[in-house]
């Protein structure tokens, strides 16, 4: 990189646990090196500033947690996380404070310059098109190209394979929260100068603080990070760990029972002191852990507050507070941990477990646009002004988070012609696969067999289906049920041995170890319970680093110009357990 020069950009990392299986995850533990590969050394903060990283091959939220084990440790028995929903992938946004002098701190919240590249003592941040500051202006720093250094990751990470575990392991999750909706923002937010705070934006015992407080219930609070979405999981959910992500400037996150006063998190903070390496930053921010779990309904209201120093102008800052929790819908063991499953042929066809919804149906309520958005009505969704067009002229939902057709949604209320019935019978396969395939076991083996025989429409049972939802499934179910042997994150399986359908011969079930959906399955070391084992929050790290990269590839619209760095390295060190 060069002095002052900034990266947000996503790399690929080397990929330190198995991607043929699951494993439990241990520590993982990450700093940031320069210098040859056998003489490298840290690189401190007040260099090399880490605004965020985003995704799941280390835990890292930003600055405060360079070199930090406490947000990331291992969960007591039977509770931790696994790994094999994300892959190598990781977000990274960066920032060279080299030769920004007494401008460090405007260069590391990335305030915006006016055209003659002085820096603007106004904010903006968290509002499209604010002139303030955050990502949506964060370019270089300075003018200069060099000199340039080449930086590097260098994480460890120990994990356990469960075959050496003694116990089931039920899955520990991350659920999120955003503050800043709480003042009308997204993700990001301005602290303005104390004598300019809105009188309900200042603490009254020093109203030099900014308090930004957000209400709400958890299933509320707790969907992630888009606007309006909502946690979807269960009625009771045991919290584990509270983790917080702050910028400078902040004194502290709280999260309390809103109807009691009962404080169930608190992240405090703590500045480095030392001139030389942090004096100024945010070293660290403390974690709430619980042992045993503190069980909390998702309809209990809460209170999520956040202390910020107005001394001066801060701008984008942030205040996201991650839960870690475990929902109790499965246990996993190392007869569950394999990342693909064997195919076969089932000996007949039940057409019902293939699709227990029929042929067409409406999937706007299942959809990110009724869990993050609220509309879960077809008619509503044709009279947004946002809809283009309808049914019978191919209405597309035009967003900037890209476009949808109305049929894909609401293929039932549009009369399911047969332009839409191929979208829908394909969906509803897609979801009983990822709801039933989650994690290997009988359950997945048997309904991926049933598909496969399902496809052949000579297959005894298969004249069960309508001609139409028949044309589809023989024509989509084969391949849909290849794919389907491939669990967790798909990038992992992107170097796998047999690559498609053609490449393997797939045969009939052997009779006496395949189970039809009516008959008893033999028994495994899944829960018991009928709920389903796919979860949304399963996809968490999907969705930050689909947020992290919409906010830059807006900020790629709004910049006026990018200098020259240098290639980004990334390296690593791996210890096993």
């Amino acid at each position: 990189m060069t002095p002052g020069g900034v990266i947000n950009q996503a790399s690929l990392l080397h990929f330190p646990f198995p991607t043929d299986r699951r494993v439990l995850i241990g520590t993982r533990v990450w700093e940031f090196v320069q210098g040859d590969i056998g003489a490298l050394e840290p690189v401190y903060v007040n260099q090399l500033y880490i605004h965020h990283i985003a995704g799941s091959v280390v835990m890292g939220n930003g600055a405060e947690n360079i070199r930090q084990s406490e947000e990331d440790a291992a969960f007591p028995l039977p509770f931790g996380m696994l790994s094999g929903d994300f892959s190598d992938n990781m977000l990274f946004h960066l920032i060279d404070l080299r030769n920004t002098g007494d401008q460090w701190l405007e260069c590391l919240e990335c305030r915006c310059k006016n055209g003659e590249g002085t820096y603007l003592s106004i904010g903006g941040s968290g509002d499209e098109g604010g002139p303030g500051g955050g990502v949506s202006c964060c370019t270089n720093c300075t003018d200069l190209s060099e000199p340039t250094i080449d930086y590097r990751l260098r994480y460890n990470v120990t994990y356990t394979e469960l075959a050496d575990v003694d116990v089931p392991i039920d899955p520990i999750v991350m659920i999120s929260t955003d503050v800043a909706p709480g003042i009308d923002r997204y993700v990001e937010w301005d602290v303005a100068q104390w004598q300019e705070l809105p009188p309900d934006q200042s603490l009254p015992e020093n109203p030099k603080v900014q308090v930004v407080t957000r209400v709400g219930t958890l299933r509320d609070l707790f969907g992630g990070f888009f606007p309006g979405a909502k946690y979807t999981g269960q009625d009771l959910v045991k919290v584990h760990r509270c983790i917080g992500h702050l910028h400078v400037a902040a004194l502290g996150m709280w999260l309390y029972d809103d109807k009691t006063n009962e404080l169930i998190c608190h992240n405090d903070v703590e500045y480095g002191d030392d001139p030389d390496q942090d004096k100024g930053f945010l070293r660290s921010v403390s974690v709430t852990n619980y042992d045993p779990p503190l069980s909390i309904l998702a309809d209990r209201t809460l209170r999520i507050v956040t202390h910020y120093d107005a001394e001066i102008l801060h701008t984008g800052v942030m205040g996201l507070l991650f839960l870690m929790v475990s929902e109790g819908l499965t246990t996993v063991s190392s007869s569950e941990a394999s990342l693909t499953v064997d195919l076969c042929q089932a000996p007949t066809c039940d057409p019902n477990a293939i699709l227990p919804n029929g042929g067409c149906r409406d999937s706007l309520q299942d959809s990110i646009m009724c869990m993050f958005g609220g509309v879960c009505d077809c008619n509503v969704l044709l009279s947004l002004p946002d809809t283009i067009g309808g049914c019978d002229d191919g209405g597309v939902y035009m967003s900037n988070f890209g476009n949808v057709t109305v049929g894909s949604l609401c293929a039932q209320h549009c009369g399911c012609p047969m332009s839409l019935l191929q979208d829908s019978v394909m969906e509803q396969i897609q979801e009983r696969t990822e709801d039933l395939c989650h994690y290997a076991g009988a359950e997945c083996s048997r309904y991926l067999a049933n598909l496969y025989a399902c496809a052949q429409p000579w297959s005894d049972g298969a004249d069960g289906f309508e001609e139409s939802v028949m044309r589809v499934v023989a024509e989509q179910g084969k391949r849909m049920a290849f794919e389907g042997t491939k669990l967790g994150s798909s990038r992992l399986h992107r170097f796998d041995k047999v690559k498609s359908l053609e490449d393997v011969q797939i045969s009939l079930c052997n009779s006496t170890d395949y189970f039809s959906e009516s008959e008893s399955a033999p028994s495994a070391s899944m829960s018991d319970t009928d709920e389903t084992k796919f979860s949304l929050i399963y996809l968490f790290p999907v969705v930050v680093v689909g947020l992290i990269a919409g906010l830059a590839l807006y900020s790629n619209k709004v910049r006026k110009s990018q200098k020259t760095i240098a290639e980004f390295k990334v390296d690593s060190a791996l210890e096993e357990a």
